[in-house]
């Protein structure tokens, strides 16, 4: 059996799902809050658009856990791939960002990224 069949991909891809779900309602509900968990110190002015930034951030992580659970479960194999590999690259993309304006925090956002590059390279066909 290819490593690409395991049983197990599609609770892995769930779980990446359920965790950026999970960032897109802290991001709705408690922008302040959720703007520390990037790294960044804490805004002292413009903190209005600061949490409008933050909201519109959540409303994508909403939709990328809800297009990753569709394509898991509802879809095909290699568009969840896809989506988990775009999850992945665009936390490798955050950390980028966060490392060049904070100088730290990347790998708050390079130790998922890995694991969901990783994971949808594997529903894709790529690795095994």
């Amino acid at each position: 059996m290819a490593l690409s069949d395991s049983r197990i991909l599609p609770y892995l891809s769930t779980f990446l799902g359920t965790v950026t779900f999970g960032f897109g309602v802290h991001y709705v509900l408690a922008p302040r809050s959720a703007f520390s968990n990037f790294g960044f110190a804490a805004p002292t002015f413009e903190l209005p658009l600061i949490d409008a930034i933050m909201v519109l951030y959540g409303f994508k992580d909403l939709y990328m856990g809800i297009s990753i659970w569709a394509a898991t479960w509802a879809g095909n194999r290699k568009v969840a791939g896809i989506n988990v590999l775009a999850l992945g690259l665009c936390a490798l993309g955050d950390g980028y960002v966060v490392k060049s304006v904070a100088g730290s925090g990347e790998w708050n956002h390079w130790g998922y990224g890995s694991v969901a590059v990783g994971v949808g390279s594997v529903m894709l066909g790529l690795l095994g």
